[in-house]
């Protein structure tokens, strides 16, 4: 019997730069009625993301993430509960609350893309915040048994008060051939202890054989302050797609 859960798991993702908040890929798990360990992880092209969730009762979930990356470090702990349809389990809910520790350093040159400016810029961010979110999820779930294919599709939207400790934005002229100078600047925004809230509804599809799934998520980030001005803010790009994989280890069940 396997002891424990392994995972790798390879995604391409449109977000192009680094922000000031790094978003996180949705956690949604829509467990059943079986015992299960599942684990999610994701390759981005400056980050790793992992996720592990367990159900150690019925109705009850925990779980935790982290972020690996050059000048990035998230920290994510939730917990929450969930139902199923009684009929094959077809529909599913749950609700999750969790705590999040994310600092973040990038210093990007020649950034091509973004939704708050319109003109290649280098820029720098600087970050440290805590994150506390609320996140319903509402799935449908079912199999096409000719091929032993499993899929879902599912619907949430992850609600956030961020607070960031420190925040801090700077676009350089590019021109220019010190970033360092103060003189070099064409924006420099910073904020110290203040807060944002953010709207990150995201759509869902699963799609597995056996204990193994193809994850494809689109998320969305609306962002709402009356303290920091997010135009200066890369939530980049606003749209995010993601791909990963996912790995469920049931528990057999005693007869």
């Amino acid at each position: 019997m396997k002891k424990t859960v392994f995972y790798s798991l390879f995604l391409f993702s449109s977000c192009a730069v680094r922000s000031v908040y790094v978003p996180t890929t949705h956690n949604v798990l829509l467990f059943d009625n079986k015992k299960q360990i599942q684990a999610n992880g994701y390759l981005g092209d400056n980050h790793i993301e992992l996720q592990l969730a367990h159900n150690p009762f019925n109705h009850f979930v925990s779980g935790a993430n982290t972020y690996l990356g050059k000048g990035l470090r998230m920290y994510e702990g939730y917990m929450g509960i969930y139902n199923y349809s009684k009929t094959n389990y077809k529909w599913r809910f749950e609700v999750l609350g969790g705590v999040n520790y994310t600092t973040n350093f990038n210093l990007q040159s020649k950034a091509w893309f973004s939704v708050f400016q319109e003109k290649k810029s280098n820029y720098e961010t600087f970050s440290q915040f805590n994150k506390y979110f609320i996140q319903p999820n509402l799935g449908f779930y079912s199999k096409i048994e000719m091929y032993k294919v499993s899929y879902s599709f599912s619907i949430s939207n992850r609600v956030s008060y961020i607070y960031f400790k420190k925040y801090v934005y700077r676009e350089y002229d590019p021109s220019l051939s010190s970033m360092q100078s103060t003189h070099a600047y064409i924006v420099n925004k910073q904020y110290y202890n203040k807060y944002l809230f953010l709207f990150e509804p995201c759509i869902t599809n699963k799609v597995g054989i056996k204990n193994i799934s193809l994850v494809m998520q689109g998320q969305f980030m609306i962002p709402s302050s009356k303290e920091i001005d997010i135009r200066y803010t890369k939530f980049s790009p606003v749209f995010i797609f993601s791909m990963g994989l996912q790995y469920n280890f049931v528990f057999k069940t005693k007869n």
